[in-house]
């Protein structure tokens, strides 16, 4: 078995490093005076990071594709505030060669104790129509487990394995938090609690997961949004006497969860409850997007560099108190 290396989160700038990587992402360039050069998304369970190929680019990237475990030899450097690795040497490995359970990016903390979490919520359900509703998608084949293993996104936040799981626990935490403070307004809990766990449920379809994150083709051309207002529907026809006003306030939650409608969402949150739960999915994924870029950025680096999602550089030092 090959050693695994360096994992990406242990990497500093100046280094040279020894190790092994899935291939995310695989592109091929020309320099203006016609030198060839690839770059390469490495990727381990811990992040990812670019690889710059410049001497026989073609050659050394050729036999390989998405997906694929390679062998890297090179130095990291930081450019533009961001480490990354100029390959000297790539090749591709077996996958039997190595572990394949240090490759993929996945959640750091535990899925079965999440997943133990959430049905907690679920058991606590008062309304029986909704509690009824996410029990019977759970149940249908294949979701939940699905539902644990899928990321939120394929970049900036929870985008690894278990990464959905984690997003939804999160809101549904913030949610229990905050819930007290508006309580006085009349809002429903279990709706916000239906929404928090369903409103991205269409994802264990927009994305394939087995190595790579990958958007489907029902992803790009229908997109989660619909997908978890779909499923969501066609759950509730199947449940007798569930309520025309509960069903239509539901599929509101879910068809406003991204708040704007440049944003992808059909509709704007017309509703207090589809209002909380849009900024309550912003929230976690601002914070954790944040995150990601910091922790991508070396630490001798005040500032990441800019962040095209976020339109702005991100200031990367953390205020702690003296003894």
């Amino acid at each position: 078995m090959i050693s695994k290396g360096r994992y990406v989160a242990e990497l500093h700038d100046g280094e040279g490093v020894r190790a092994v990587f899935m291939v995310s992402e695989r592109r091929v360039f020309t320099t203006r005076n016609g030198k060839p050069y690839a770059k390469i998304l490495l990727t381990d369970k811990t992040g990812d990071i670019l690889g710059i190929v410049w001497d026989d680019a073609k050659q050394q990237v050729a036999p390989i594709t998405l997906g694929d475990v390679v062998g890297i030899r090179g130095n990291v450097e930081s450019y533009e505030g961001r480490l990354q690795i100029r390959i000297e040497k790539v090749v591709k490995l077996k996958e039997e060669e190595v572990e394949m359970s240090a490759l993929v990016p996945m959640t750091g903390k535990d899925i079965p104790t999440m997943m133990a979490e959430v049905d907690r919520y679920v058991a606590a359900m008062r309304n029986k129509y909704l509690k009824t509703l996410v029990e019977r998608i759970f149940a249908e084949n294949g979701v939940r487990d699905s539902f644990q293993k899928a990321p939120a996104a394929k970049g900036i936040h929870h985008n690894y394995r278990g990464g959905l799981l984690e997003h939804t626990l999160f809101m549904l935490r913030s949610l229990q938090a905050i819930f007290p403070v508006y309580e006085h307004l009349g809002l429903n809990k279990d709706l916000l609690i239906a929404g928090a766990i369903l409103h991205d449920v269409g994802k264990i379809y927009e994305y394939s997961f087995s190595k790579i994150i990958e958007m489907t083709p029902m992803g790009r051309l229908v997109g989660h949004v619909y997908l978890s207002t779909h499923i969501v529907d066609q759950a509730i026809t199947k449940i007798e006497g569930f309520p025309d006003e509960l069903r239509l306030q539901l599929l509101h939650v879910i068809l406003g969860h991204h708040g704007q409608l440049e944003y992808g969402s059909p509709k704007l949150p017309m509703t207090r409850e589809a209002m909380l739960l849009h900024m309550l999915d912003d929230l976690d994924a601002k914070l954790i997007g944040f995150s990601s870029v910091i922790n991508s950025t070396p630490d001798e680096e005040d500032f990441s560099s800019f962040s095209e999602v976020y339109n702005r550089y991100l200031y990367t030092r953390v205020y702690e108190e003296d003894e």
